[in-house]
């Protein structure tokens, strides 16, 4: 999970119906002593650290199920909390755009032969862009032990091995 992605992923068949996993995820987490909560869904289950061992980059893991002939495919993404995601996302958005407008702005008075200095911002756009990602970086190895936690859990729980891709 020491990857380079931002928001590691797994797909994972499982012999049992939807109904089988959602009843051992709920049978799990009412007897659950190594402090990870959820919600259980139609086809769709969340599970997230109890909230006194949270901390800003704590993770949340959604596993998505579908159904199928040989049993279900249960499709899961880990990543920060809903409201950091947005955060990190709206800020990436905007950093972008920002970037993309001075960019064109300052070529374009570049190629009518005009003093250009608003080029002087792409570099410190630049280096947000690449704090913003080291920020998230940073954020998500701070966060692998209690994802590790989460993952354990989701395996013993399903008793069988998910590897993450």
């Amino acid at each position: 999970m020491t990857s380079i992605r931002s928001r590691p992923r797994f797909k994972q068949k499982n012999p049992g119906s939807v109904e089988e996993i959602k009843n051992q995820i709920s049978s799990k987490l009412k007897d659950n002593t190594q402090g990870i909560k959820g919600g259980v869904f139609s086809e769709h289950f969340h599970l997230e650290i109890i909230k006194k061992e949270q901390h800003f980059w704590s993770p949340h893991l959604n596993v998505t199920l579908e159904k199928t002939d040989e049993g279900t495919i249960l499709r899961g993404k880990y990543g920060p909390n809903p409201t950091i995601w947005a955060i990190f996302t709206f800020s990436y958005s905007s950093l972008g755009i920002a970037f993309l407008f001075t960019a064109m702005a300052g070529l374009v008075k570049l190629s009518l032969h005009q003093e250009s200095q608003i080029l002087w911002v792409l570099p410190i756009l630049s280096l947000l862009i690449l704090g913003l990602y080291i920020a998230s970086q940073t954020g998500q190895k701070l966060g692998v032990e209690q994802t590790f936690r989460i993952h354990h859990f989701l395996e013993e729980t399903l008793e069988t091995r998910i590897e993450i891709g």
